[in-house]
């Protein structure tokens, strides 16, 4: 394991400082609690949660930087941000929300943490659906682990999973862009059960959008997931074998971060067609945004 790596998942980055809200998790446990007091997923919160939620707590999902969701939470709800709300009383979120601020709970309390954009095996059977999960260092079993803040009680009964609290997963249950690209090149993967079924959205150029993303979250820059920038396709365009070997680069840098990290933030500062300059096309907005 690479000290430096752990050195630099340890600290906020431009999204995930949220040290001056004084929240002190001791655990992971606690960083998932605390998350979940708070959020509660949007899309599902009248069907699985029962209550509708304002324009101001559903346009939570459109905001990038923790310290500002805290402070929404808060204004919502004026309590202390460690006491959880009621789901009426949440701020809406995605998978992304959840993970980002588990990470930012995380760092401020020391604990290397990163933002992984890639598929989960566990909502649809059959697919991987779009997803990010929170990726910690557990010190005692020397080892990067996955936690799904999103999967509190409520989700795990709808997609009938019996995990623990927080939810670990592994490998066999996320994949992380980066190796989602690469078992799709070596025909592993049929790149069509990859994507968002709710849109019936799959194929290789969601892969890469996803690798794209956990690059720049590898870089701790955590983006949202219709953020769209720099290299790219849309069906029915097909990739180029520049773009392929492009792709094929950022894979191998980002499966095993630890590996050479300074490769991987070189790579994202230096080669344009993937650092976030600022300017992204947001697909949900239908505009551009200046970040």
């Amino acid at each position: 394991m690479n000290v430096l790596s752990t050195e630099f998942y340890a600290t906020p980055g431009r999204h995930t400082d949220v040290t001056g809200f004084g929240l002190q998790v001791s655990s992971v446990e606690e960083a998932v609690r605390v998350v979940q007091g708070l959020l509660v997923y949007d899309l599902a919160a009248k069907d699985l949660y029962g209550v509708e939620l304002t324009a101001t707590q559903a346009g939570a999902v459109h905001e990038r930087d923790a310290a500002a969701l805290l402070e929404l939470a808060r204004t919502i709800d004026p309590r202390p941000l460690d006491q959880p709300r009621n789901p009426g009383e949440r701020i809406g979120g995605r998978c992304n929300t959840y993970t980002l601020l588990t990470v930012a709970l995380l760092r401020a309390a020391g604990v290397p943490a990163r933002s992984r954009c890639g598929f989960g095996a566990y909502f649809v059977q059959g697919f991987y659906e779009d997803h990010w999960v929170a990726e910690y260092w557990d010190p005692e079993e020397r080892r990067w682990t996955m936690v799904d803040a999103q999967l509190d009680d409520t989700w795990q009964r709808t997609i009938g999973m019996n995990a623990s609290i927080p939810a670990t997963v592994g490998p066999e249950q996320f994949l992380t862009a980066g190796h989602a690209w690469q078992a799709w090149r070596a025909g592993q993967l049929d790149a069509d059960r990859c994507g968002l079924t709710s849109i019936d959205e799959h194929g290789a150029f969601w892969i890469a959008g996803n690798l794209r993303l956990d690059l720049a979250a590898l870089n701790k820059v955590e983006m949202l997931p219709w953020d769209v920038w720099g290299l790219g396709w849309e069906p029915p365009e097909q990739p180029t074998s520049e773009m392929l070997a492009s792709f094929d680069a950022i894979a191998a840098l980002t499966i095993d971060p630890d590996h050479g990290l300074d490769d991987l933030l070189d790579r994202y500062e230096s080669d344009p067609s993937f650092r976030m300059n600022g300017t992204v096309f947001s697909v949900a907005l239908g505009e551009h945004q200046q970040v």
